[in-house]
């Protein structure tokens, strides 16, 4: 990199030298190569600038193809994760399946303050991404051993077990997946010579495609093997745990981004520090409470969906009382965050990102408020569900790719914490909404709807505020 740089400045000057037509002699001790003609020297610098810019593009080519991998595997991964939890309730019942998210997103969010960053600074990226996944097959696990079970307490203690070990893995997972891609883009971007936040649209654009087109295929499983009788319930989570096993197999054959503060005798404030940076840079770096909007107000609508629109709101408007259509519902979210991830992710390099992040707040509010207007569940039907999840599948796709994005070009300087701050946020509020579906405060549906509704319409407030 430094030859290229003395290279390209002795090249300006030779050229600079021709157009005032002068001769090159600036001292006495020139190289041969200063004294050719400028004919030979413009030509012999083009030739050798394209030897010099061909392995960069060689080597982010090699960049991208191996973030496309870790991709691929996350997303296989965390896609078994997902149409589990769509079919939490309908499966498990309310209650259970309710109560089983909520412990999920309470140890997800309670990890990004306790130890999740800790584990990525300490283990590196990848390793903690293999971590992650593990957890994430002890959870899917959990849903087939719990639909073999045939007492209540068996189902609860393995759904609610499986739930606290998945929390923790998905704290873990997405903390070092934000650390893999920062990293990733920052080293594409050093590669082409371009500018980090051209890199981290671009790579985020890409891996929000496949991670939600993979989970548009495994949400359609479920309701693909029922309708065709080619399998059971029992079959279908079994699918999902040997879907998420072989996705960890390749994962130590990727790259392997080290971290740097890497010490074999640390202190405890060393570690004490690493383990809480989420909560102090959400206290100390002024952006970050600027962040807060839609990361709460995913959550909650997350949470909203998975909770009662699946479990309470299609049975009665589809006359599904077997689940069947909660696959291709979720899966058309997860089609339309996809479409839309990769239009976004080219359409923030003319626009920036801030007026893509104000449109999904908006997206997500529209998910909540039919329900507000018109709360009885006889009234939809099917078209009107697929607007409701069609809108949180465009503000998904902002989350997804979009504010990440975002993150990580606003604190490249802290990539554990911030994306930790991601988990905080988002998790929090989907653990608030889950139990707040568990323990209804009301009775009524209509005032279920309005609860969710002043949840997210306070998250939108705050994410107004935003100064991007």
């Amino acid at each position: 990199a430094i030859c290229t740089i003395l290279y390209k400045g002795e090249k300006k000057r030779i050229m600079t030298s021709t157009t005032d037509n002068t001769n090159y002699t600036e001292s006495e001790n020139q190289s041969s190569y200063q004294q050719l003609p400028t004919v030979d020297v413009e030509q012999s610098a083009d030739e050798d600038d394209s030897i010099l810019r061909a392995p960069h593009h060689f080597s982010a080519r090699q960049t991208l193809w191996n973030f496309t991998l870790m991709s691929i595997l996350f997303s296989a991964n965390h896609g078994s994760v997902v149409s589990c939890l769509g079919l939490a309730t309908a499966r498990l019942g309310t209650s259970i399946g309710a109560i089983q998210s909520g412990i999920l997103f309470f140890f997800y969010t309670a990890s990004a303050l306790l130890g999740s960053t800790y584990v990525t600074k300490r283990a590196g990226s990848r390793q903690a991404l293999i971590y992650g996944m593990g957890l994430y097959c002890v959870y899917v696990g959990c849903f087939w051993l719990a639909t073999l079970a045939t007492t209540d307490a068996a189902v609860k203690t393995l759904s609610w077990g499986g739930a606290a070990l998945g929390g923790v893995g998905g704290g873990v997972l997405w903390n070092s997946q934000g650390t893999y891609f920062g990293k990733a883009a920052e080293e594409h971007a050093r590669q082409l010579n371009q500018s980090v936040e051209v890199s981290t649209a671009s790579l985020a654009g890409i891996f929000a495609t496949i991670y939600l087109s993979e989970e548009l295929v495994l949400r359609l499983l479920s309701s693909f093997l029922l309708e065709s009788g080619a399998a059971s319930w029992e079959g279908i989570f079994g699918v999902y745990t040997l879907v998420a096993l072989l996705s960890v197999i390749p994962m130590p054959f990727l790259r392997d981004y080290r971290s740097t503060d890497e010490s074999d005798n640390e202190s405890l404030s060393s570690i004490l520090d690493k383990v809480t940076v989420a909560g102090k840079l959400l206290v100390r770096d002024p952006k970050m409470k600027y962040m807060v909007g839609l990361n709460a107000v995913f959550g909650f609508t997350s949470s909203f969906l998975g909770s009662y629109v699946n479990g309470e709101v299609l049975p009665v408007a589809l006359s599904d009382e077997n689940g069947k259509m909660i696959g291709v519902l979720t899966s058309w979210t997860a089609f339309a965050a996809a479409a839309f991830s990769l239009l976004f992710g080219r359409l923030a390099r003319i626009t920036g990102k801030g007026p893509i992040l104000i449109g999904g707040g908006v997206c997500f509010m529209m998910v909540i408020l039919p329900f507000l207007v018109q709360p009885d569940a006889h009234s939809y039907n099917l078209s009107s569900l697929l607007f409701v999840y069609t809108m949180q599948g465009i503000g998904r796709a902002t989350f997804e790719g979009t504010l990440k994005a975002t993150f990580a070009d606003f604190f490249s300087y802290e990539k554990e914490g911030a994306f930790g701050n991601i988990i905080l946020q988002n998790g929090l509020a989907g653990t608030i909404g889950y139990f707040c579906k568990s323990f209804p405060s009301c009775i009524s549906s209509s005032c279920e709807a309005t609860d969710f509704s002043h949840r997210c319409f306070l998250s939108l407030l705050c994410d107004r505020k935003w100064r991007l």
